[in-house]
């Protein structure tokens, strides 16, 4: 039999061999071409194109062909930026044609959950508003290039840690106004040409087998029409996922599965309505008529440079100032701190991008001919080095003003692995504290993509957070430190005290691969706000150079009913200050009845404003019907909740300048919840979960033999498997061999990880057939000892 797509000239009739082949990749970055239909070249490159020419991983650690590297999602997102993430998107789809590559994978849009989660540098907040307004910003500017995006990772995923095995255990309430949210909003304002699904289960379902979010809810009641493919290894039945709405594997497995699905068409277990519509969302984006580039790359990347230092210089947050920025020229200057030389500018794993150059914060200070004594301070390998701390202390000791640069060493975040503390390392405070002591005129610029303790910044007379910036970040930086520009950045993320605050910190990676959200929608400023918690740094701050007043705030009514559409709130906003600046207005909305599971008040709206001094603007906000409504589950769609609401404006989640009334004229609709929910004091308890959510989490398990199956890894069958050890030993030595990584260095580390904590199968699907599902099922076989193996 054959399937048949397209009317007319565009009309192709595919063998059923072909149709199934054409759902799998071809080899690492590439799908089939088949019948007539072009492969679809894929590459890496949420904040910058990571195209590997040659030898293909998806790890970050072969060589990719120089591309711009822009600042990171929690650099970015902090710019609050919709114009320069459309910018930053455009740039690099023109790169990415300029390598022939036809989708890339990004934007990354997951909400951060906790502190810890080791990729929380490539996505971009905690709250579902600004992160699904930025990535429909990035990905309307990548596909007016002619280049898909790929949407990731959908969805519930929030740690690294057996991210191919974990079950994020969600309730109805919080996956639909929170975890699902940004993804809608992207989906629904861009429709990115491909949707990623990620490895994880939710609520018991490996993603590329969920039928309900990927049929009833992304294709249903979000209407997206692209194709959605999985994360590179993250396919767990090829006929469960087509008839679920995957439409393509990758990579290839070497067509792994192909037998078994053209089987399984035959027999009626594979829908043929439903494998059609694969192969049919695949050929459309494959027959895209995309742009050829007929430029000069070197030219193109040195044009990008520009961009990506305004990016840095528009995101950087300046946290505390106590007057001593910007610097003074003319007075005596030191620097300090190992990353001013070597500045990291992204994070590790399949995002690391080879850039043409990197402007650390030291070069940037010598390209502006800034006069500076320097001293390293410290290793980043973490050791307490006296004699360096010395060195320090003596150059603070004879300078005016004083640089000191903490951060996060590399190994500290990357993909595959997550944090294993909130905390800076403690020969950097040390330092600092000792610097402090020596020289009390000192500022700290902070290098870390993710959130940290600040109980250090009583040291500093000024803060300035420059995540991890891209490539100009050192340019950016010293433009930033001398008031060439105003710091214009707001917090995409809440700065807690202590990691103890963190609502899911009792159980964030205590049992990785049963995982209870039992914090429900209490994310971020969700949670501090709602249960009154101190914070270090609020969500949405961030000082400047100047100062703002807001005033004349608005409503167009003070009802809203079901019939209408948008709210909208007017503003002047006036520059009061002496220097050019940007300040971020800001309106959260909150409902009167907060005994229910509510959030205190959520992120509505939000504009940034440049001003010159003395300059005024009136701006609108415009709030949607969405802004006012609730998930309800039992009619699957959301609903007006009717009541007394309030909307507040300001410039953070805690400094708010005005509460405006508002009365939604509809039924009530409220969620009842255990009384933790209501009120949430402390942390929640996982019993509480299971009241709210009817969910279970699974009892931790240590596999013995007789338990084994082809999920399991290989760091559990090694346990009991000598041969299981020794494959995975050779396997890993050849890996490290292959990629000229030493076994001993982090990089060789983390391939080793990878290895060990990877399902057998999934191995397989990765070896490019070199491991045979025979040769997995011997493994297991060998490992459970003779002993019967459950199903998979």
């Amino acid at each position: 039999m054959t399937i048949t797509i397209g009317s007319g000239a565009t009309r192709r009739e595919l063998s059923d061999q072909d149709a199934i082949k054409l759902t799998s990749g071809k080899d690492f970055w590439s799908s089939e071409s088949v019948a007539g239909i072009p492969a679809i070249r894929m590459s890496d490159g949420p904040h910058g194109l990571r195209y590997q020419a040659q030898a293909s991983d998806h790890l970050g650690i072969n060589e990719a062909v120089p591309a711009t590297a822009f600042p990171t999602a929690s650099a970015s997102a902090s710019s609050w930026d919709l114009s320069l993430l459309v910018k930053m998107g455009a740039a690099i789809g023109e790169e990415a044609r300029s390598m022939n590559v036809d989708v890339v994978l990004g934007p990354g849009v997951n909400i951060k959950r906790n502190p810890l989660g080791g990729r929380n540098f490539e996505f971009f907040s905690e709250d579902p508003l600004l992160t699904g307004a930025l990535a429909t910003a990035w990905i309307n500017g990548l596909q007016s290039q002619g280049v898909g995006a790929s949407l990731k990772h959908f969805a519930g995923n929030s740690q690294e840690t057996d991210r191919l095995r974990s079950n994020s255990l969600i309730d109805a309430t919080a996956l639909h106004e929170l975890y699902l949210e940004a993804f809608r909003l992207a989906v629904t304002h861009s429709q990115p040409e491909t949707v990623m699904i990620a490895y994880n289960l939710l609520n018991g379902t490996y993603m590329s087998d969920h039928e309900y979010l990927l049929n009833t809810v992304l294709r249903g009641q979000w209407g997206y029409k692209g194709a959605v493919i999985t994360d590179w290894g993250a396919l767990n039945d090829k006929i469960a996922s087509l008839n679920a709405g995957t439409d393509l594997e990758m990579p290839s497995s070497g067509h792994l599965f192909d037998k078994l699905a053209l089987v399984a068409l035959k027999t009626g277990k594979l829908d043929r309505f439903r494998l059609t519509r694969a192969v049919a969302n695949i050929t459309t984006i494959a027959d895209r008529n995309r742009p050829v580039f007929t430029g000069d790359r070197d030219a193109l990347l040195k044009s990008h440079v520009a961009l990506a230092q305004q990016i840095e210089e528009n995101s950087a947050v300046l946290m505390k100032n106590d007057g001593i920025l910007p610097l003074q020229p003319g007075r005596k200057l030191a620097v300090i701190g190992t990353l001013a030389d070597q500045t990291r500018i992204q994070g590790a794993g399949s995002s690391h991008i080879t850039t043409p150059q990197s402007i650390s914060i030291l070069a940037g200070l010598k390209a502006a001919n800034r006069a500076y004594t320097y001293a390293p301070g410290y290793t980043l390998n973490g050791s307490a080095e006296p004699k360096l701390v010395k060195a320090a202390v003596e150059a603070a000791q004879e300078a005016d003003d004083v640089i000191v640069v903490l951060g996060l060493p590399a190994t500290a975040e990357a993909e595959g692995t997550d944090r294993t503390t909130m905390a800076l390392p403690a020969d950097q405070v040390a330092l600092l504290h000792a610097v402090a002591q020596a020289n009390a005129n000192v500022v700290v610029l902070l290098v870390a993509g993710s959130v940290v303790t600040t109980d250090w910044a009583k040291d500093a007379k000024a803060v300035l957070n420059l995540f991890l910036g891209g490539e100009a970040v050192g340019a950016a930086a010293q433009r930033l430190l001398f008031g060439t520009v105003s710091p214009s950045g707001k917090l995409a993320e809440t700065y807690p005290l202590r990691y103890e605050d963190v609502p899911s910190s009792a159980l964030y990676g205590k049992d990785p691969l049963s995982v209870p959200y039992a914090e429900s929608l209490y994310v971020g400023y969700r949670y501090y706000d709602k249960a009154n918690q101190d914070v270090a740094f609020p969500f949405g701050f961030g000082l400047s150079y100047t100062s703002f007043a807001i005033t004349n705030i608005h409503l167009s009514a003070t009802h809203f009913a079901s019939n209408d559409r948008t709210l909208t709130v007017s503003i002047d906003v006036k520059n009061t200050g002496p220097v050019r600046g940007a300040e971020v207005v800001q309106a959260y909305v909150s409902v009167a009845d907060q005994n229910q599971l509510v959030a205190k008040q959520t992120l509505a709206a939000f504009h940034k404003v440049w001003l010159d001094s003395g300059e005024q603007q009136t701006i609108t906000l415009t709030l949607p019907a969405r802004a006012f409504s609730r998930w309800d589950e039992s009619h699957q769609q959301f609903t007006l909740a009717g009541g007394a609401w309030q909307v507040n404006v300001g410039t953070s989640s805690r400094h708010q300048i005005a509460q405006l009334p508002l009365t939604v004229d509809a039924p009530a609709f409220r969620v009842e919840a255990p009384s933790w929910y209501q009120k949430p004091v402390g942390l929640p308890s996982v019993e509480a979960f299971t009241a709210l959510s009817g969910l279970t989490p699974a009892p931790a398990f240590s596999p013995k033999p007789g338990d084994f199956t082809r999920l399991s890894v290989p760091r559990d069958l090694a346990k009991y498997s000598k041969v299981a050890r020794l494959v995975a030993s050779v396997v890993i030595a050849n890996m490290q061999k292959n990629d000229g990584t030493p076994k001993d260095s982090p990089e060789g580390q983390f391939l080793a990880t990878i290895v060990w904590d990877t399902p057998l199968v999934r191995l397989a699907q990765q070896s490019g057939g070199s491991l045979k599902l025979w040769m997995v099922d011997a493994l297991v076989k060998l490992a459970n000892h003779g002993k019967k193996t459950p199903r998979s």
